[in-house]
């Protein structure tokens, strides 16, 4: 009976063997929604690559640069389901960011003259405070000038959210760009103590593309924006003004955005630049 047994054993592993090789065939590992397109440049999660280390997480998707404290790019998917009410959470260091990097806590802005601008907004995820808090990681925020942060930024942001609840799905890349910034107290190249310092960008810019549902497809047709808004103060609410071609964005990052589009469809949604008519923003009551 022994004997039996283990003559059984080795026809045992090798049916394993096969099992698992036909489950891990079958079982895919899901695609993360927020990088559908591809990633806009090469980013790995080796620790030795200081500048652009690949975090991935269920909210948002981005490449950070450990040498300027700011992500390269981040990159998410909106629907209309990411919207809600969730209570907003304290900007945090992010607990993704692996031994070998210097983490950034908010301290670092304190009395800097730049806000803590928020790549993925948080209100982009505030379906639940579990997708919200995240967003307040410092891998996702960068030095911005209040105007540029509170104004011009937060109406497209806006923009994009009302897009999204008539019923279009969004994929937006934005970041950071150069350095040397405007901020409330004059212009500055960085902020913070020591090594700490983190860059202060000389513009932040943002690509999106609208898609008519969650599972569409882009075509030639599909409408894309894209803006580069410098990164300083006196600027206003209308962000259209800074509308550029998506190729246009590609040229100046050396980044491709929607690398796995087909590439005749990809050359035709980047070669122009919106001219949807955007409406005013209308002003608020008690506000000057």
């Amino acid at each position: 009976m022994d004997l039996l047994k283990r003559s059984l054993i080795p026809f045992y592993a090798v049916l394993l063997a096969v099992a698992s090789v036909f489950a891990s065939h079958d079982e895919k590992p899901a695609q993360n929604r927020n990088i559908r397109f591809g990633l806009p440049s090469p980013a790995t999660k080796d620790i030795d690559n200081k500048e652009a280390y690949l975090i991935e997480r269920p909210q948002f998707v981005l490449s950070y640069n450990g040498k300027k404290h700011n992500p390269n790019w981040v990159s998410w998917q909106l629907r209309k389901s990411d919207l809600g009410k969730a209570d907003r959470g304290p900007f945090e260091p992010d607990p993704l960011l692996p031994k070998g990097f210097l983490k950034i806590t908010t301290k670092v802005y304190a009395n800097g003259g730049f806000d803590r601008g928020h790549m993925c907004p948080s209100a982009d995820r505030a379906d639940s405070e579990m997708n919200n808090d995240p967003t307040f990681y410092t891998t996702n925020i960068v030095p911005q000038a209040p105007d540029c942060n509170r104004k011009t930024w937060e109406r497209l942001e806006a923009y994009s959210r009302g897009l999204v609840a008539s019923g279009k799905t969004l994929h937006i890349v934005c970041g950071p760009h150069g350095t040397g910034g405007l901020g409330s107290d004059g212009k500055a190249d960085a902020i913070g103590p020591g090594k700490l310092r983190v860059n202060v960008p000389a513009k932040v810019w943002k690509v999106i593309l609208v898609l008519s549902s969650e599972d569409a497809e882009p075509a030639k047709d599909t409408r894309t924006i894209a803006v580069v808004v410098p990164n300083e103060q006196g600027i206003d609410t209308d962000w259209s003004k800074f509308r550029v071609s998506v190729a246009e964005v590609e040229k100046m990052t050396g980044f491709t955005f929607f690398p796995s589009i087909p590439a005749e469809i990809g050359t035709a949604i980047k070669a122009d630049t919106d001219n949807v008519l955007i409406p005013p923003t209308k002003k608020k009551k008690g506000v000057n």
